[in-house]
């Protein structure tokens, strides 16, 4: 049986009156037809009872209750005597819900998608509305031709298998896109600021270019925002509209612009519209950042209303109300700007109540919480704990939002999560020109067993270097805010082009970490190793041989960190600092000191455009016998650009193999920037770069100027491309030493490329 010739038999619903319309006492109430419901589910809806008096004006009142749960196809109501008869036809069961015809879509997610499921009721309007919510689903994905048709197929005991047929029509491309009416910014302009592009080859990994209508009304708004940013205070995008092309496989956009005049900031202000006690206005008004005769930038507007929100919020007003007021003289080109301040009362956490968590347990998410019961409110403090919940890479989504109570004075926390997988298995392969052809595995649970700790095995073997190590965290020991850990390690490295030699180290180590405010955290380390140098061969430098064989190897280390960057892998604002001790020694073969000292700084001097500076020194004192050459510090490479790794520093002068020194200074200066929006839309950026070093002052010269060792500080300046490509991050940078010394090696082009999957 067809959906529409179910639907037109289920959609009759009568309620036929056996006896005229007068009260009569009822006697007894019967339920006929029902098979799954029970007879006292229906006399829930029943408007009387037995001894009540029936009135027939009543029925239509019963029959649309009735129907109205969804449970029945069909209502009947009856009277004979005193005894009223309320027959039904129940709704089938859905047996089972499938799909036919779908490539583009998988069926689990469709499944997603549509309302019904097996063991549901049936119902004719959550069929239709599947059928829509299909519809829209494929036109998101740029099928826009794309039709479905549901079809009922009749089971025994009252089921029914719902089937979708989907005729997945072909992906509608985007031809042209043009604007109607704009004088200010041109049409290569405007394409830039809109979400969707017109079609080409290298966006196959895109759906930006697949018609969309509700993309249409996005690109809309994000015009207006675009002009509104730039002074154009009246413009209005008064049509979008989409056009198929003659052979019906693409569109062609138009959107119709009325730009109008550009207008200035004139007068700026802060107007208080309730009392709040202990608000200070001067200083409120200090956070306001317009100034009178600027362009007028309604995004500038926008953060400055989110600025006094946070500020207020900042000092315990939870429910307040900031909003612009405008007054506009056109004559002037002026636009007046009024902020309106209406704080409510300084509140207090009431509750904070956790949802959605069905792993991760209660207490894990709780202790990432910056505010606590009885906590005075802070909207920083609040943000703050959405941070550190979504950093923890548990969650798909993370809300964390304030409620009212009946107390005016109390704030419910409302956190609402959904958990993903955290266990991860990950193979990876690539190319370097440090370490050649690489690969890795990694296998990484990172809430084991819903307690927040991380459990990781680590391997990764390249043309010079090959990895293995078991690692553990707790990151709450004890039940504090202490992380605490372990790893054990086996790493072979072959130094055979810089140096002459290989070495192979295995050990362990102990771990423990602790925050010091917000942004600032010290972690210990206590580790042991035992590295042997082997594979010395006889042209290998004089140093190498002398210290071929296996020395043990304990140490301590110390490491603080300051670290407020919005983004530890591609940061735009903030900085970095660390300083890290380590003591070797403890009675075993190897006897050292080294302090090292990094930093960083990122700022975003235009949308897109991040400038960053970085520095680095270090330091390492033996204090007995002589300093191992795998404890020296080694130049060049990945920290400066145009020298090999080894490049730079000490240089056995018969070898030429480089040796390492003591001591290390550098620093790096990138700026990133956009390479058109065409290139953007591909996560391709262009880097412009000056990197400097120093490596000096090798531990052990026998005299009779056998080592090499300028102290000249070198520099390199280049330019290269940093790619997200399809197959991984892709880096393909030209660098050129501008300060050498003689003995130096250059790099000036460097690759690399890499995959997960």
């Amino acid at each position: 049986m067809t959906l529409k010739r179910l639907a037109a038999s289920t959609a009759i619903i009568t309620a036929s009156a056996l006896s005229p319309v007068f009260a009569a006492p009822i006697t007894d109430v019967k339920i006929v037809g029902n098979e799954r419901v029970e007879n006292e589910t229906v006399l829930t809806y029943l408007p009387f009872k037995v001894g009540d008096d029936f009135d027939a004006n009543q029925s239509s009142y019963l029959v649309r209750s009735l129907y109205a749960t969804g449970l029945f196809a069909n209502v009947e109501i009856g009277q004979e005597g005193g005894i009223v008869t309320v027959k039904v036809v129940e709704n089938p069961l859905v047996n089972k819900v499938v799909f036919e015809g779908n490539d583009e879509i998988d069926s689990k997610r469709l499944e997603e998608i549509v309302s019904l499921k097996s063991r549901n009721i049936y119902s004719p309007a959550k069929v239709q509305a599947d059928v829509q919510a299909l519809q829209s689903a494929y036109r998101s994905r740029g099928r826009f031709t794309t039709t479905v048709k549901a079809q009922l197929i009749q089971r025994d005991q009252n089921r029914v298998d719902v089937v979708y047929k989907i005729e997945e029509g072909e992906k509608t491309r985007i031809a042209s896109i043009n604007f109607v009416g704009n004088s200010r910014f041109d049409d290569t302009d405007l394409s830039q600021v809109i979400a969707t592009k017109r079609s080409a080859w290298w966006r196959f990994l895109s759906t930006s270019d697949s018609y969309d209508p509700a993309r249409m009304d996005v690109d809309r708004d994000l015009l207006r925002r675009h002009y509104l940013s730039h002074g154009y205070a009246d413009v209005q995008i008064t049509s979008g509209v989409a056009e198929l092309t003659r052979d019906r496989k693409d569109f062609i956009l138009t959107y119709t612009v009325y730009e109008g005049p550009q207008y200035d900031f004139g007068k700026v202000g802060v107007a208080l519209k309730a009392e709040a006690e202990g608000l200070d206005m001067n200083a409120l008004a200090k956070t306001v950042t317009l100034k009178p005769g600027e362009l007028f930038n309604a995004k500038r507007v926008d953060e400055n209303t989110d600025k006094l929100i946070d500020d207020l919020g900042s000092k315990g007003f939870a429910f307040l109300d900031v909003k612009p007021n405008y007054v506009k003289h056109e004559a002037e080109r002026k636009l007046d700007v009024t902020f309106d301040v209406t704080p409510g009362p300084r509140v207090y956490v009431n509750r904070i109540n956790v949802e959605g968590n069905s792993r991760t347990r209660d207490n894990v998410i709780r202790r990432e919480m910056r505010l606590a019961e009885g906590d005075a409110y802070s909207s920083d403090k609040l943000k703050r704990s959405k941070d550190r919940l979504t950093y923890l890479g548990y969650f798909q989504n993370v809300e964390v939002t304030r409620s009212e109570t009946d107390q005016p004075d109390r704030v419910d926390l409302d956190v609402k999560v959904k958990e993903q997988s955290t266990g991860e298995f990950n193979v990876g392969a690539g190319y370097s020109t440090f370490d050649g052809i690489l690969a890795t595995a990694n296998v990484t649970e990172r809430n084991f067993l819903g307690k927040g700790q991380q459990v990781a095995v680590d391997f990764a073997v390249s043309q010079r270097q090959q990895n293995f190590n078991i690692g553990f965290t707790e990151p709450y020991f004890m039940g504090q805010e202490l992380a605490a850990g372990f790893d054990v390690f086996n790493t072979e490295t072959d130094y055979q082009d810089e140096a002459g030699y290989d070495t192979a180290v295995q050990g362990g180590a102990l771990r423990m970490g602790f925050p010091l405010s917000e942004f600032s955290r010290n972690d210990v380390r206590l580790g042991y190793k035992e590295t042997q140098i082997d594979n010395v061969g006889d042209s290998a430098n004089q140093f190498a041989k002398a210290q071929a064989g296996t020395r043990d190897n304990a140490s301590l280390t110390n490491n603080w960190s300051y670290d407020n960057r919005d983004s530890s892998l591609t940061p735009t604002r903030g900085y970095k600092v660390g300083v890290g001790t380590e003591y070797a020694g403890f009675g075993l073969d190897t006897e050292y000191a080294r302090l090292n000292l990094n930093g960083s700084y990122h700022h975003q001097v235009a949308e897109d455009w991040v400038l960053s500076f970085g520095g680095r020194a270090g330091m390492v004192e033996p204090l007995s016998d002589n300093l191992p050459l795998y404890e020296h510090y080694m130049g060049g490479g990945q920290n400066l650009r145009g020298f090999e790794y080894g490049g730079i520093g000490p240089r056995d002068r018969a070898t030429g193999d480089a040796l390492g020194g003591k001591f290390m200074v550098g620093h790096n200066i990138d700026l990133t920037f956009p390479l058109g929006a065409t290139m953007s839309e591909m996560g391709v950026k262009g880097v412009l770069f000056s990197d400097g070093g120093l490596v000096t002052d090798f531990d052990d010269d026998p005299g009779n100027n056998t080592v090499l060792d300028s102290s000249l500080y070198r520099i390199s300046a280049g330019a290269g491309i940093h790619w997200r490509s399809p197959i991984g991050p892709l880096r393909v940078e030209l660098g050129m030493p501008v300060v050498k010394a003689d003995e130096d090696r250059d790099q000036i082009f460097s690759f690399s490329v890499g995959t997960r999957f």
